[in-house]
Parts: C-alpha cells; sequence; structure tokens
C-alpha cells in the first residue's frame, strides 16, 4: 500500500486519461495518456487515509495492467499515481460524482439503515 501525503488540487482539472470498462465483468481501468506514462493501463485498489498530526497521509493499492512497454522508475509512478488519485477524489467531490464501494465503515456502530444524525 502506497503512503503519500494528501495535497491540494489545483484548478478542478484532471490529468488526462481514459476510463477503460471491462463489458465482461464491469471492472473499470485507467489508461494514462500524459507523458511519460501515456498508454500504461492501471487500476486502484483500497484506498484510505490516516492522520499524522496535522497532516492527512493517503494510502492507495494499485495495479499495472499494461505498461505498454514503457520503463518507468516505480517511486516515480507511485507518486504520479497517488497525486493523479487525489486530483480524483477531488473532482468527485467537487462534482458529487464520488461513489465508494466495498469495505465496511469501521466507526458506523449503529443500524445501518439508520442515520448516523438524528
Amino acid at each position: 500500500m502506497q503512503n503519500l501525503q494528501l495535497l491540494t488540487m489545483k484548478n478542478n482539472i484532471l490529468r488526462p486519461h481514459k476510463v477503460l470498462e471491462n463489458t465482461r465483468n464491469g471492472c473499470q481501468a485507467i489508461k494514462l495518456t500524459e507523458t511519460p506514462y501515456s498508454g500504461i493501463i492501471i487500476s486502484y485498489g483500497a484506498v484510505s487515509f490516516d492522520e499524522d498530526g496535522d497532516h492527512i497521509k493517503l494510502k492507495f493499492d494499485y495495479e499495472v495492467h499494461d505498461d505498454a512497454g514503457i520503463e518507468y522508475d516505480k517511486q516515480e509512478l507511485e507518486q504520479y499515481l497517488g497525486d493523479f488519485l487525489q486530483e480524483l477524489i477531488v473532482w468527485g467531490i467537487h462534482n458529487n460524482d464520488l461513489t465508494y464501494t466495498g469495505g465496511v465503515d469501521e466507526n458506523r456502530t449503529s443500524d445501518p439503515i439508520e442515520l448516523d444524525s438524528k
């Protein structure tokens, strides 16, 4: 799981990419279209946030499905993917277009159908 400091997205603009969907299972992947990673196809796995004093750290898993024959430095790619994931999250929140799937809300102690705030 990668651990990167959460930054703020500027200008609400996402870096160039294409979303690919597997028609058999509905899973999505992302094809990067920006140099130097143009053509690499990845997907994100588990994403979490950890507080560290005054900072929040973004942790995430990812998989490279196709490296398009591109040689890259793993740490630099992970930094790029972390920055891109932050942009996707901020863009999704800003545009009310963010979907959570899977996992369990560990902080929830009440009935899953009831609202947390009453």
